[in-house]
């Protein structure tokens, strides 16, 4: 899939389901989560080890946010945020655009292994 046709091109087409614009719409808080929280990692320089520590939580559980692959707490999200240095309410917002860039830019070309096309199904609870 990746490398066929863009990000932006597959969200649209997928979209067109009703079941699957309903996942991605209860999902959206998620992947704005998820985004966020990798772009706003890489534009400081973090690593995740390293905002895990600043968080005070494991490597591994950055990795299933980033990943839209659990569901993350209100105090997860605020100690992230913190780490981060912006509000929570940053942290799930609709990303600004230069974020949709660089995700765009980052799928396209197969950078982005924790950024995913579709909705996860099931969450874990973190």
């Amino acid at each position: 899939m990746k490398g066929d046709r863009t990000l932006d091109e597959f969200i649209a087409e997928q979209l067109k389901d009703p079941e699957y614009a309903r996942i991605h719409a209860i999902g959206q808080p998620f992947a704005n989560l998820a985004l966020n929280v990798w772009a706003y990692r890489t534009t400081a320089g973090m690593t995740q080890e390293q905002l895990a520590r600043a968080a005070e939580m494991s490597q591994p559980r950055i990795a299933n946010i980033e990943q839209d692959a659990s569901n993350p707490t209100l105090m997860t999200i605020s100690r992230i945020a913190v780490a981060l240095g912006v509000t929570a309410d940053r942290l799930l917002a609709e990303p600004e655009e230069w974020r949709l860039a660089q995700a765009r830019a980052a799928y396209d070309t197969g950078t982005a292994p924790g950024l995913t096309a579709k909705p996860a199904r099931r969450r874990k609870t973190a």
